[in-house]
């Protein structure tokens, strides 16, 4: 506990870094509403958020780089990241700090980048309501390298690893099951990034997945009965859940799973 402070408060400044470049893609995203028409032509590619101008995107690059590091996109539109991610990327880099303390730097990393991909796909959806898979995706084989490395160099990281991979592979399927009995409630985005999530999770082991599932969907259910209650939503009212999702598994990883407290009372 005692390196846990100075951590966090040296992890915080870097996270808002890193997302006043990678925030800039926020905004590229527009509204698209989600559609199972075979002949939809799907999401539009990101643009540039005044001029509309598309914004290449190389196949599987996680980032358009050239407009992160130069925040100029296409003629030379000036995209800036939303104060809002970069305050949100501070804040979770923090409580990787803080949380994750007592793990190996591998793991520390690991963790730092859901914290940072988890927020730039949580204003995403917060903006609307949207999982972008040319976000998503990549966000897989950069997670599955970094905890590859954490499975070298943590004790027993190679049978977490191992229950990793079986949590991306339950969650997912879990959430396809969801997609399945209701498509209108649950989108094609939350059911990619399920993956990712159930990646991280069981890395901990599998009662994690399960906690780290409940406590999203509970949120989820108390925000919006709160704004029903409130007049700011109607039963009808599509909410995201990417934010929920990140949320819950970031809190379960770095302040501990509540399902072995509650069985020991």
């Amino acid at each position: 506990m005692s390196s846990a402070l100075p951590l966090a408060l040296a992890m915080a400044p870097l996270g808002g870094l890193l997302a006043f470049f990678t925030g800039r893609v926020v905004v590229l995203f527009p509204d698209y509403p989600p559609s199972d028409d075979p002949a939809s032509p799907g999401p539009p590619p990101p643009t540039l958020p005044r001029s509309g101008q598309v914004v290449p995107w190389p196949p599987w690059s996680p980032l358009p780089w050239r407009l992160v590091l130069t925040g100029r996109g296409p003629g030379g539109e000036t995209v800036r990241a939303p104060w809002p991610t970069v305050a949100a990327a501070a804040a979770a880099f923090a409580a990787v700090g803080f949380g994750a303390a007592h793990r190996s730097a591998a793991e520390i990393a690991a963790l730092a980048f859901l914290a940072l991909w988890g927020t730039l796909l949580s204003s995403i959806d917060l903006r609307v309501t949207r999982l972008p898979r040319l976000l998503v995706r990549p966000a897989y084989p950069i997670a599955l390298a970094l905890l590859g490395a954490a499975a070298l160099t943590t004790p027993h990281g190679g049978t977490a690893f191992l229950h990793a991979l079986g949590g991306m592979a339950a969650l997912w399927g879990f959430y396809r099951l969801l997609r399945a009995i209701y498509p209108p409630g649950m989108g094609w985005g939350d059911v990619t990034l399920s993956g990712l999530i159930g990646l991280y999770l069981g890395w901990d082991g599998w009662t994690p997945v399960v906690s780290g599932t409940f406590l999203a969907f509970l949120a989820f259910s108390c925000v919006g009965l709160g704004l029903v209650l409130l007049g700011r939503a109607s039963l009808k009212s599509h909410l995201p859940l990417g934010p929920f999702m990140v949320g819950g598994a970031l809190a379960v990883l770095l302040f501990g799973d509540p399902i072995p407290l509650l069985l020991a009372a």
